[in-house]
């Protein structure tokens, strides 16, 4: 059965609510109880239009609102494509993006892209930081998709022996806490929207060229600096909401496989 034939009998000209809102509210509903699959190709702006009896600034309109929202993605000369279903993370508490995509049952991999010791005089150093340190790329994947391109900081005398080869598809938090029981015990966080180079939106395999830059500032439970790190997330994958109470804040990252 057609998506056309799905949504024919919903649209109700009559009704308040604009005849583009029904149609992206059918269309999320459809996604949200799998009536349509993730990967799934929508009918053509002229099919729909042809099928449902509507203008193509209506179907645009749904499909704009849809894609703002993350149900759908519309690739150039190809078509408009069901996105996976969103995921819900909390922040409460501080742990590894390993960790993190385990508990929303995404499976993740990385690619280490740089993996090297600086010297004090190297100039890369960022504030904080004195004596040697290791700096590592990573590219994170959730679910085999590229997800974020990671640049960590850590001071060498946190895991003096730490290696490239001890980081391969391992947690950098399990590795260091495994060889020297070093956690990070507190963490903050900034969020900046940016935009992505060419050269990143090719590495994280996207055309949105929107971005979310997460910085953090990790410490041990003694105060000492643990780690700081650059988190490149892409636009198209992420979504942050927060729930504001008279005496607490909910803060929530929604992400997308």
């Amino acid at each position: 059965m057609g998506i056309e034939t799905l949504l024919k009998d919903s649209l109700d000209s009559m009704s308040s609510k604009p005849l583009y809102a029904q149609l992206a509210a059918q269309i999320e509903n459809l996604i949200q109880t799998g009536g349509l699959k993730a990967g799934e190709l929508l009918p053509s702006e002229p099919e729909l239009c042809e099928q449902l009896g509507i203008s193509r600034s209506t179907v645009r309109l749904a499909l704009a609102h849809l894609e703002e929202e993350g149900f759908v993605v519309r690739r150039r000369g190809k078509g408009t494509y069901v996105n996976s279903p969103k995921l819900l993370r909390t922040l409460s508490r501080l742990c590894s993006f390993t960790q993190q995509m385990a508990d929303l049952g995404v499976q993740s991999t990385s690619r280490i892209l740089e993996f090297s010791l600086l010297d004090e005089d190297d100039g890369q150093l960022p504030p904080g930081f004195n004596g040697k340190t290791y700096k590592i790329v990573r590219l994170r994947l959730a679910d085999g998709q590229p997800f974020m391109i990671d640049t960590a900081f850590v001071p060498q005398y946190i895991a003096p022996s730490l290696t490239k080869e001890a980081l391969e598809g391992r947690s950098l938090y399990d590795v260091v806490e495994q060889m020297t029981g070093h956690t990070p015990y507190r963490a903050h966080e900034t969020y900046e929207a940016v935009k992505l180079t060419r050269e990143e939106a090719q590495l994280l395999e996207t055309e949105s060229r929107a971005a979310f830059l997460v910085k953090r500032v990790s410490k041990m439970k003694t105060g000492a600096l643990f780690e700081t790190a650059s988190m490149l997330i892409r636009g198209d994958r992420c979504r942050l909401t927060a729930t504001l109470q008279s005496d607490a804040v909910a803060f929530t990252r929604q992400l997308q496989r």
